[in-house]
């Protein structure tokens, strides 16, 4: 269920609009006469804690609103299930039970049938469920037509469910990392589980200040907060390069970022002659206006812009020693599937002056997100297989990871052939 409110809002003109969606929501009928939902990006509602025109972007995960409502609905059903059970054995020993079992088989005759009523219980609880709604277009700039006090109570109850997220879910999930339960691998895998307990990726931040004493945790988050910031830093950069030389911009990069890059104005303004001509010395402006995008920057300036865009998205605060504590063939890797970077298949020196070079970048592929079939089954099995991996149980881990390849080729071969290549490294 998608837990969304049925609500009004106002349309350009100030009429009053009844909805079940967000505003941005679009319904179409085809050609073939059926009726069609375009636009679904946020169908959940807006994260209190980010809120502004910025943040617009920032809604809440389809698992943490499950979550929460099914927190919601345990806080409510107790009170009908906990008597059940004290009942039976109030104030009475084990032997006054046995040898009052004939005098009461009438009344438990009668406890049976009054126990066949409460079976609607869970069609009950599914009623207290299906009152938490939720209304996507809260925290925007659209204008809603409820009255003040139901808006009220609208934001309320988004503002509850980003306070159990930070106070419920993340801490559990910091247990959970720190007892072992939950053991991500490699950056993949922790946004996986990130997702799976509906935090969001921007929360990596918080989670990474939590877990300061697990040096293995520390340096798995921080180098995945570096990544990600390092990949919109080389997209603006790619941006503003014309094609032809993408290939130098993302090799200029690399450099100011593994390696140590200094001024450009240092170097290539002592060999230029006087006696060149006009015409040279305009083509070479030129040269250096297509360049200008990528030719000034730094080590020191593109960590400047990866510290900056870190503290402003994930809220982390990169240490001084960043550039030397990560491992840095684990950030290449993660970084050249993140921007789409096919590079030469040869021995780099990263901790050279320029570790690479224009001819080392092969190709620029575009990173698309879609949806994949997954089968959760099959990947709990993988992960328990990974954990049994960890501790050096060769059996169970055998015997785990052939269930799941069993499970993947039954779906599809060549989903299995992926998710046991990726287990195997």
């Amino acid at each position: 269920r998608l837990h969304v409110k049925e609500h009004v809002v106002l349309d350009g003109s100030g009429n009053p609009v009844k909805l079940a969606a967000t505003v941005e929501c679009k319904g179409i009928v085809g050609s073939d006469d059926r009726h069609y939902i375009l636009d679904l990006m946020r169908v959940t509602p807006r994260d209190s804690n980010y809120i502004g025109l910025q943040h617009r972007f920032c809604v809440l995960r389809p698992e943490l609103v499950a979550s929460f409502v099914e927190a919601e609905s345990i806080k409510k059903s107790p009170t009908e299930k906990v008597p059940d059970a004290p009942t039976e054995s109030n104030g009475q020993e084990p032997d006054d039970i046995a040898s009052g079992s004939d005098a009461t088989a009438a009344s438990v005759e009668e406890h049976d049938k009054s126990d066949e009523t409460p079976v609607s219980t869970p069609a009950e609880s599914n009623d207290m469920t299906a009152e938490i709604l939720f209304n996507p277009n809260v925290f925007t700039e659209y204008k809603l037509a409820g009255s003040p006090e139901e808006i009220e109570v609208d934001e309320a109850l988004v503002k509850k469910v980003g306070s159990y997220l930070l106070d419920t879910v993340i801490p559990k999930f910091v247990q959970d990392l720190c007892s072992l339960d939950v053991s991500p691998m490699d950056g993949q895998t922790l946004t996986d589980v990130l997702h799976s307990n509906g935090i969001n990726v921007r929360y990596l931040g918080k989670v990474a200040g939590m877990i300061k004493h697990l040096p293995h945790l520390w340096d798995l988050f921080s180098a995945e907060i570096i990544v990600r910031s390092a990949k919109h830093v080389v997209k603006d950069i790619l941006r503003q390069s014309p094609d032809h030389n993408i290939a130098p911009a993302v090799a200029h990069f690399l450099n100011c970022f593994f390696g140590k890059v200094l001024a450009a104005s240092s170097k290539g303004s002592t060999g230029s002659p006087q006696s060149k001509t006009q015409k040279k010395s305009s083509e070479s402006a030129s040269s250096k206006k297509g360049q200008s995008a990528f030719s000034q920057l730094t080590s020191d300036g593109v960590w400047s812009d990866i510290k900056e865009f870190a503290k402003h998205k994930y809220q982390f605060e990169a240490p001084d020693d960043v550039r030397v504590g990560t491992k840095r063939v684990a950030v290449l890797r993660n970084l050249c599937q993140k921007v789409g970077i096919t590079i030469a298949a040869r021995k780099y020196d990263l901790h050279s002056t320029t570790p690479f070079q224009p001819s080392d970048i092969l190709n620029l592929q575009p990173v698309v997100k879609h949806s994949v079939p997954t089968c959760t089954d099959a990947r709990k099995l993988m992960e328990a297989g990974k954990i049994r991996m960890a501790e050096v149980c060769i059996s169970y881990t055998v015997l785990f990871l052939t269930c799941t390849w069993l499970i993947f080729q039954y779906m599809n071969f060549a989903n299995s052939c992926s998710c046991i290549s990726g287990n195997s490294k």
